[in-house]
C-alpha cells in the first residue's frame, strides 16, 4: 500500500489516497501518468508548472522508484512544502 498526499491546488483537486500500488507503477512519473487517467481535474493540475513531488518526506528532482509503503506527497507551488 502506498499514500498519496495532495497539497495547495492539488488538494482541491483530490483527497489523501491510500492505496495499493498499481501494478505498473514502479516510479513517481508512472504514479503522476496513472493518477493523471484515474481523475481529469487532478490531470489538469498536475501539468501545471512548479508542482513538487516528495517521497517519504524528502523532495525530489527526478523520477524516483516507488515501493509499497512509501509515502508520496504532491506540492503545488504555494503549499508551504
Amino acid at each position: 500500500m502506498i499514500e498519496i498526499l495532495f497539497f495547495g491546488r492539488l488538494g482541491d483537486a483530490s483527497d489523501t489516497l491510500r492505496i495499493d500500488k498499481p501494478k505498473d507503477v514502479s516510479d513517481t512519473d508512472a504514479l503522476t501518468a496513472w493518477l493523471s487517467k484515474q481523475n481529469r481535474t487532478l490531470e489538469a493540475e498536475l501539468n501545471k508548472a512548479g508542482n513538487r513531488i516528495a517521497v517519504n518526506k524528502t523532495i525530489i528532482s527526478e523520477n524516483t522508484p516507488l515501493n509499497d509503503g512509501d509515502e508520496i506527497a504532491y506540492m503545488s507551488p504555494l503549499s508551504g512544502g
